[in-house]
């Protein structure tokens, strides 16, 4: 058995993708039961459901482990009040949705995206509250204070990074576990400060023939 599946206490050293709108409680469930560990997609999910969600996802694992998902990305801390974006951006970003609109055939539109509830730090007070195995952290980065709070309820802290600072910053908070993401990571990686959305690694200089 693998150090990770020891710390986890699952039977095989897999990790399923909190996925948006796909992991909810049946797959995270199978996961589990399976030996790995599943993960419920929180994202979005306003408190009362994720609550239901994860005392459906407890009853249907068994007493097998499980995570939540939950984005800390700093755009979303609060969410964005759609009335401070700039007209020229919104009218530029329905342009292209509108090409896709058409293909499907849906109603195109000028409009604004509607105003997002600010639901995350209920839904965190949700998952410490039911005591899950795993806090599966995407885009950003929580204190220190937080990952003790996680702690104190037996909740281990899982962030995902995509360089070695980030990587470094994780372990300065106390994380338990660091996932490493690469372009793979389903079609975005988990970056979330401004200089590392764009960047790439540096290479290193070649030798000088002096």
């Amino acid at each position: 058995m693998s150090s990770l599946s020891e710390l986890l206490k699952i039977r095989h050293p897999i990790i399923q993708s909190g996925m948006g709108r796909v992991a909810g409680p049946e797959l995270a469930a199978e996961v589990s039961r399976a030996g790995g560990l599943g993960i419920l997609a929180g994202l979005n999910v306003p408190p009362d459901a994720l609550r239901a969600q994860i005392r459906q996802l407890r009853e249907l694992a068994g007493g097998a482990p499980f995570g939540v998902n939950l984005w800390l990305h700093p755009d979303l801390q609060p969410p964005i009040d759609p009335g401070t974006l700039a007209p020229a951006d919104v009218a530029s970003v329905n342009a292209v949705l509108n090409e896709v609109r058409r293909e499907v055939h849906v109603p195109e539109s000028t409009a604004a995206p509607a105003p997002r509830p600010d639901v995350l730090p209920g839904a965190i007070d949700v998952m410490l509250d039911e005591r899950v195995a795993v806090w599966s952290v995407g885009l950003g980065l929580p204190d220190a204070n937080l990952v003790a709070r996680c702690h104190e309820r037996g909740v281990r802290v899982m962030v995902m990074v995509a360089n070695v600072e980030d990587a470094r910053s994780a372990a300065n908070v106390g994380a338990d576990i660091i996932v490493a993401q690469g372009a793979e990571a389903g079609g975005h990686r988990s970056t979330w400060r401004p200089d590392a959305r764009r960047g790439r690694p540096r290479r290193a200089s070649p030798p000088r023939a002096d």
